[in-house]
């Protein structure tokens, strides 16, 4: 694998229920994968790579606007209406984009 050519992905999201014997952290922490998402079917954890070990954190380093409770509804929505998810997070993205470039 030629990271110069093809890098690792900046930013990894998990949706995984499921259990696995591989550990995911040290597998994308190799990988080189700033900012590692995973949800586990009850709980949203956010991770970044600090010195080649995956860090929680309350918020996102990429997307320090993204609440974990914007994640939450987004997912229990999804279950019920995928395209009315869809819609509802463009929305949170739009207010948020149009309120950074409002004047002050």
């Amino acid at each position: 694998m030629n990271f110069a050519v093809d890098p690792p992905p900046n930013l990894v999201v998990e949706i995984d229920i499921t259990r696995t014997d591989i550990d995911k952290n040290r597998f994308y922490a190799a990988l080189g994968v700033p900012e590692f998402w995973r949800y586990n079917g009850q709980e949203w954890r956010i991770f970044q790579l600090v010195e080649g070990v995956y860090v929680e954190r309350d918020h996102s380093p990429t997307f320090p606007w993204v609440e974990k409770e914007h994640l939450y509804r987004f997912l229990e929505q999804a279950q019920q209406d995928e395209v009315a998810a869809e819609q509802t997070w463009r929305k949170i993205i739009q207010n948020y984009l149009a309120s950074q470039c409002s004047p002050t």
